[in-house]
């Protein structure tokens, strides 16, 4: 149902949507979700950057990469509106550390310290409940009004 670069519309409690695109859907860590969101549905975004003289953007802030499992992306509505391929620097972004190795989707690296990334940032699995309050803390409500 879900595929590596599925756009989706996440519900949240409150009643807003946040956009969010899957990066990678893992088959060695139990089939969890790598996604990022970019924000609120119909809510203005100041993170913006657009290219000189122009309006289009170049790029933008997002919030993660974050984890769930697929059960819980498909138990609580997620909704697929797009699809693009995942680029090889897009796939980038799923670069962490697991159990002190370096993975960039399901692909091993090395090890953290042997690579010099003792420091990058870990694979942290969440809840949906945890995902919603990490993403209602990024994107507070009084911001703007929702869609």
């Amino acid at each position: 149902m879900f595929k590596e670069g599925d756009f989706v519309e996440i519900p949240l409690p409150d009643g807003r949507i946040a956009i969010g695109w899957i990066l990678h859907i893992s088959k060695r860590f139990k089939n969890a979700v790598g996604f990022i969101v970019f924000g609120i549905k119909g809510q203005v975004r100041e993170a913006i950057v657009f290219r000189a003289g122009s309006d289009i953007p170049s790029s933008m802030t997002v919030m993660g990469p974050l984890y769930t499992h697929i059960g819980a992306v498909k138990h609580y509505g997620w909704k697929v509106f797009a699809h693009e391929p995942v680029s090889e620097t897009k796939r980038q972004l799923t670069r962490r550390q697991v159990g002190g190795g370096v993975y960039v989707a399901d692909d091993y690296l090395g090890s953290a310290d042997d690579l010099g990334e003792p420091s990058l940032k870990p694979m942290l699995a969440m809840g949906m409940p945890v995902v919603y309050a990490e993403i209602e803390k990024a994107f507070r409500s009084s911001q703007s009004g929702s869609a």
